[in-house]
């Protein structure tokens, strides 16, 4: 895909440069760095060993990971929507959403997922024997989280959280969902809607690559329609 004229330069190089700092885990930062690869931005991926972190700690803005410099620390953020729409307004246009409606339906929609980290963090943190347990109390919020977004993509013709176009919502979506393949696949199953939208997702060509080489294969298989 070709770089948004806004963002070229003369002799085809990028007008900024990113440097995203975080864990060697895929996380919070996972969907930024989804945002690059979708549109072929190089960017810096410094992966925080967690030994360095508290002397990093110190100069991160918030005190949180991840963050985001621009241009050797013209711009520096924190929190991982604020990045997002940063990116998605500065990559293209109508990536945010193309009206204040759409965009606050965009917002709705991709901080909801990224609410869902601290429950997938809850079940995977939790000692072997508790793991269950955990994922039993989580159960009701999952469910719910998988009602709610197959019951928007449904009212919206299945394609996207935005209609027929990706946002940067959709990014954190389909990894929110690739951890739940991972967690609790036998809750996702339960909505074939939802699983259809996580498949076409990560076959898209923008992402397919980097998935592939990155992602754990899934084994969830739904019958089209």
């Amino acid at each position: 895909q070709e770089m948004p004229e806004i963002l070229k330069l003369s002799n085809g190089g990028q007008r900024h440069r990113y440097k995203l700092y975080y864990f060697d885990i895929k996380g919070r930062g996972e969907p930024i760095r989804l945002i690059f690869e979708f549109f072929r931005f190089k960017f810096e991926d410094v992966r925080v060993k967690f030994e360095d972190w508290p002397a990093l700690k110190k100069k991160a803005p918030m005190q949180f990971l991840p963050y985001l410099e621009v241009d050797k620390g013209k711009l520096v953020l924190s929190q991982a929507p604020a990045i997002m729409r940063y990116l998605a307004k500065s990559f293209r246009p109508g990536f945010a959403g193309n009206s204040k409606s759409d965009s606050a339906l965009v917002d709705m929609y991709g901080e909801g997922a990224f609410d869902m980290f601290h429950v997938f963090r809850t079940i995977g943190m939790a000692p072997e024997g508790k793991r269950e347990e955990a994922l039993a109390e989580a159960t009701p919020r999952l469910e719910y989280f998988c009602q709610c977004y197959s019951n928007h993509l449904s009212k919206n013709g299945n394609r996207y959280i935005d209609g027929d176009v990706v946002t940067w919502a959709d990014l954190v979506i389909v990894f929110v969902v690739s951890a739940m393949d991972d967690l609790a696949n036998d809750i996702l199953m339960k909505y074939p809607d939802l699983c259809r939208y996580y498949l076409r997702m990560r076959d898209i060509d923008e992402l397919r690559d980097y998935i592939e080489a990155n992602w754990k294969h899934t084994t969830i298989v739904v019958k089209d329609r």
